[in-house]
């Protein structure tokens, strides 16, 4: 124990310690040499040997570092591995056995024309967005509902999916997205797209408040949504985590707190709203029209509820008694209702019988005289004249728009404590990333070109220092976007932590072809479409999954990439390839979000403002894409939590990949699996005929891209012969089912859960 004598001493280190503690980060130059914060340069191409398989400047990097270890790429997969897997790296759907035969035929005569030509027609494909758009809306931690506890829906979210979609589709530069996601209606407030961008900032969850909270519950929950937004714009398109420094100084990166809050500004001007997505020459039309429609409409109404509320007090007591009077209760009671309504007795009854005992407007109806009743009508026609003017109302999308021109006031917080203000702060940036030109310098710039007066325009300068390659962040945004495309080709990044660019990342892999991607990509305008042409193209890309265990013993993770990992489908690809193999798949894009069947029993959730339905029917509008398929955050479809579907509550860069038993009991007890079986069977008898042998080779070609082998046809006819035999014995004489089908589907869903069927190569 310590005497007295030390308390002194004692004291004065826990002084020091919190002078070193409140002592506020100095981001140095050594800071800045962090390899993720240096500028953008693009190494020169490694020399190979002549020798190595050499398609694109890609395999030059891979091969070298090969080399390195003494190692060697694998061959090609063959035609029929390949087309199956650009096919789901693209569009996120399995080709269909003619695509696949006229793709083996172009590749043995010209193998490189033939992968080229595939993956531009893929590119060019509408499929491809919604299969792209689905790795971007797990990073912004996109959904259709709230979260939170009250869970309520958002029916308006779809604009902001639609446009990851159209943008992808339409090759919209990656700068570009990155800007109208934080502030399109600061940049291009004309155009609805930039508009609907904005729903990156508010995608998170939300709690929405009860009148009667204290403003202190709710000054709470706006900081944790300010969190939220400025945590996400950090994950997603600078790799930083910079929700770490909202309490204090960031513990292993060059951010200060101060930092953090300084950037804070640009999205404590605003909030989520229902925005109109038309221009601001028509928003400025449409809400003149509605001011002067409802300075008709308060004076209508009112006319009318004047006159109804006089003779209301002339005729309300005859109306009430003749409702009593309809009672089917005693005359006394009746009496005590008419006579003595504050009586105790009185009031029970009056209460036991408040439906019946209701006075309506048309209750009065027959006790106007004739002048009364035209005067009624009269006030009534006017009214609804003037609803009949309504102005038509524009479409409106869940995004974000500032209060005002005018800044909100932002403090420097104490550990992240709202009510622990300490001094103001103004628009900043990272300064570990910002060079030569200031945050007051990127603001004056928007200010000077805002087309708009209800605008702070801060997100406009934050957008413009984060794409800014000379001055700004835009090294860093290139480096992560280039990281994520890589990994979503090969199972993992250049750099394996996608969401984590700071001190404590994973270290890239290949640091030169990262830089040197990244160099290409901006200089080739920031187009993802000719980044994946580049990589998919490459001899590293096409590549066998063959094992080598001499090469597995010096490169065990095959991080050097060595052969081709295989890949399994995300969830939602699961479950597009179940529809699109049964022929049941619906093509329509776009829109809101369709609400598919969820078995009740996996329907927990209580307390819900918008209860997800429990009655759904498995219609021909549940069955498109699984984009388009509700999201409700408190209520996640079984069948894509099996198979590792994100909750969408944070941003989430890289899906877990397990594997589990409940994975297997999804296959075989899933209602939607069984139906798509059934399609999937209904389909095969159709197109195969009644031969088991035929019906196993195109429901082999159809699932699986390729011809069955002898072994599997024979296997499989076996299953379908063996459960038409117990089919048939279990339900005798039943008309409803057919032990045929009933076997050939049960085939089906065997299918569905091959690990062929399941993993790409």
């Amino acid at each position: 124990m310590l005497g007295l004598a030390a308390l002194p001493s004692l004291l004065l280190l826990i002084d020091n310690l919190e002078a070193a503690n409140s002592a506020e980060m100095v981001v140095t130059d050594e800071d800045r040499k962090h390899w993720s914060y240096l500028p953008l340069k693009s190494p020169p191409l490694p020399v190979v040997k002549r020798t190595a398989p050499v398609l694109t400047p890609v395999d030059r990097f891979i091969i070298a570092r090969l080399a390195e270890k003494k190692l060697a790429p694998s061959p090609p997969a063959d035609a029929r591995k390949l087309a199956r897997r650009i096919y789901f790296d693209l569009i996120g759907l399995p080709p269909t056995p003619e695509q696949v035969e006229a793709f083996a035929r172009q590749f043995a005569n010209n193998s490189r024309l033939a992968v080229e030509s595939l993956v531009d027609q893929l590119l060019a494909s509408p499929h491809y967005g919604e299969r792209w758009a689905r790795h971007w809306l797990d990073v912004v931690r996109y959904a259709d509902s709230d979260g939170q506890e009250s869970d309520a829906d958002r029916r308006t979210a779809h604009h902001f999916r639609d446009f990851v979609i159209g943008s992808l589709n339409d090759d919209l530069a990656f700068d570009t997205v990155v800007r109208w996601q934080l502030a399109g209606d600061e940049l291009e407030p004309d155009n609805p797209r930039a508009i609907a961008a904005t729903g990156f900032i508010v995608a998170g969850t939300h709690a929405v408040l009860a009148d009667n909270l204290m403003e202190e519950e709710r000054t709470r929950e706006r900081f944790n949504d300010l969190d939220d937004m400025i945590t996400t714009t950090g994950v997603a398109m600078l790799g930083l985590t910079l929700g770490c420094a909202r309490c204090h100084d960031h513990k292993y990166d060059p951010v200060p707190r101060r930092d953090y809050y300084r950037m804070l500004c640009a999205f404590n001007g605003g909030d989520r709203a229902e925005v109109p997505l038309a221009p601001l020459e028509e928003v400025r039309r449409y809400r003149e029209a509605e001011g002067k429609w409802k300075g008709e409409l308060d004076p209508a109404k009112k006319h009318l509820d004047d006159w109804l509320k006089d003779a209301r007090k002339t005729h309300e007591t005859t109306a009430r008694n003749a409702k009593i009077d309809a009672l089917k209760v005693s005359d006394d009671e009746k009496a005590l209702l008419k006579n003595n309504p504050d009586a105790k007795e009185a009031k029970d009854l009056a209460e036991r019988f408040s439906k019946e005992l209701k006075v309506e407007d048309k209750d009065f109806l027959p006790l106007l005289s004739d002048e009364e009743r035209a005067e009624w009508d009269a006030r009534e026609t006017a009214l609804k004249a003037v609803e009949a003017r309504k102005p038509e109302a524009l479409p409106t999308a869940l995004a974000f728009a500032d209060f005002s021109a005018k800044p909100r006031e932002t403090f420097l917080l104490a550990r992240g404590d709202f009510r622990a203000k300490s001094e103001p702060v103004e628009l900043g940036f990272l300064t570990v990333l910002t060079r030569g030109k200031s945050p007051a310098d990127y603001w004056a710039a928007a200010r000077a070109g805002s087309r708009r007066s209800d605008s702070t325009q801060q997100r406009r300068a934050l957008a413009e220092w984060m794409t800014d390659l000379d001055h700004g962040a835009g090294a860093l945004v290139a480096r992560v976007i280039v990281n994520r495309v890589w990994q979503h080709h090969f199972g993992q990044g250049l750099v394996r932590t996608v969401n984590d660019f700071g001190a404590r990342c994973d270290p890239p892999t290949h640091p030169e072809l990262l830089e040197w991607l990244a160099s290409e990509f901006v200089r080739g305008g920031w187009k993802l479409k000719p980044l994946h042409r580049l990589i998919m193209t490459s001899s590293v890309y096409l590549q066998d999954t063959t094992f080598d265990a001499a090469k597995a013993r010096v490169d065990p993770d095959n991080r050097l990439l060595w052969r081709r990992r295989p890949l399994r489908i995300e969830s939602e690809i699961l479950r597009d390839a179940m529809l699109a193999v049964s022929g049941t798949l619906n093509p329509q894009m776009f829109g809101p979000a369709v609400k598919a069947p969820i078995a009740p029993e996996a329907i927990q959730a209580r307390n819900m403002t918008d209860p997800y339905p429990k009655d759904l029917k498995d219609t021909s509008s549940t069955r498109r894409r699984s984009i388009y398929m509700f999201h409700k955050r408190v209520v996640q479809n079984p069948l894509m939590q099996a198979f590792d579907g994100p909750d969408a509550q944070a941003s989430c860069g890289r899906r877990e990949n397990t594997t589990v038993a409940p994975q297997a009991l999804a296959l075989l007890n899933d209602k939607f699996v069984r139906a798509r079986a059934i399609d999937f069977a209904e389909r095969v008898g159709h197109e195969a005929g009644v031969e088991p042998e035929a019906q196993v080779r195109l429901a082999w070609r159809l699932a699986l891209g390729r011809e069955p082998s002898g072994s599997e046809v024979e296997s499989g006819t076996a299953f379908i012969n063996a459960r038409l035999q117990q089919r048939s014995t279990r339900d005798p004489g039943k008309p409803e089912t057919d032990p045929q089908n009933l076997a050939l589907t049960d085939f089906c869903q065997a299918i569905f859960a091959l690990n062929e069927f399941i993993y790409v190569d």
